[in-house]
């Protein structure tokens, strides 16, 4: 029997009234009646999925705003997508491109909210997502992925007039816990362990700048240095040498993988490239915890 046998069982549950009410909210974006019915949920080692993405796909990734760093994603196959591109643009889809996924994102965004909205339901408090973003590309495995053994699997069967393919949601351990309510271990945390917990992984709230806090005034007016790295490379000192006009270095980041914000040289969040007007600028997608900024003060100490 698995270790996760009664998370499993939990998901299995709530994953009724989770795809219940994302076919609502996706019926409603698309003006089309489409349906998420039959399901599987089960377990999957991360390095088996290395094997099965290896073409283009569309990717939907999120995470619940109070566990940011827990990334979630769900994937569209190739044939999904142009079934539903054939049926949003009530035509058919020649080839995959930015456009569609243009046209496609009402879709997944009402995904997300529906998925956001069964859990509000079913925990009676708000559920809201962050760090939304769709790509259609080769997939990259977010940092919370590739530090997992094994990863949570949902297939979930889509249904339209002319149209029957299907999705795949994958979360972490922390992920599935918030979905269900339930703890890794088992049982339904107590406030006082939630506390614990939140307090041993770095997350005591963090006072607002509205709150009074001694001494804070004097911190406000001191100037801080904001850098973006797209990547970072090494090279001997002949190929330096050799570098001109023309010349292309291959950095250690993937094409579409967040860029790195670094404040006084410090790693303090990720984002993805955008330009304003005629300048570049970085959106941020991702903040670090307070217990992964003290691990990296503490990697440069």
């Amino acid at each position: 029997m698995s270790k996760h046998s009664d998370l499993l069982a939990k998901l299995e549950t709530a994953q009724l009234q989770i795809w219940q009410t994302v076919s609502t909210t996706v019926s409603e974006a698309s003006g089309h009646q489409i349906s998420f019915g039959e399901h599987k949920v089960g377990l999957t080692k991360t390095t088996d999925l290395y094997g099965e993405v290896t073409s283009a796909l569309a990717v939907v990734q999120f995470a619940f705003s109070n566990i940011p760093e827990s990334k979630q994603v769900v994937i569209f196959g190739q044939e999904t997508l142009e079934s539903l591109g054939g049926l949003i643009r009530n035509d058919d889809v020649e080839s995959i491109d930015d456009d569609l996924i243009a046209d496609l994102r009402p879709v997944f965004e009402s995904i997300v909210q529906g998925v956001c909205v069964a859990m509000g339901t079913m925990h009676s408090e708000p559920v809201v997502a962050t760090g939304l973003m769709i790509r259609f590309q080769n997939f990259t495995f977010p940092r919370n992925f590739q530090k997992s053994d094994e990863l949570f699997r949902c297939e979930i069967g889509l249904r339209a007039q002319g149209l029957e393919g299907g999705i795949v949601w994958l979360f972490d351990l922390e992920s599935a816990s918030a979905i269900t309510g339930v703890h890794a271990s088992g049982h339904e945390p107590s406030a006082e362990e939630v506390e614990r917990l939140a307090l041993e992984a770095g997350g005591r709230p963090e006072p607002s700048l509205g709150d009074s806090v001694p001494g804070l005034d004097i911190l406000m007016d001191i100037p801080l240095e904001i850098s973006v790295e797209l990547g970072r490379s090494k090279m001997l000192v002949r190929d330096v040498l050799d570098l001109g006009t023309g010349s292309i270095v291959e950095l250690n980041k993937i094409a579409g993988e967040p860029i790195d914000v670094l404040v006084n040289g410090r790693l303090v969040a990720h984002g993805e490239v955008v330009v304003i007007e005629d300048n570049f600028g970085v959106r941020v997608t991702e903040i670090l915890s307070p217990f992964e900024r003290l691990q990296k003060l503490n990697e440069a100490a």
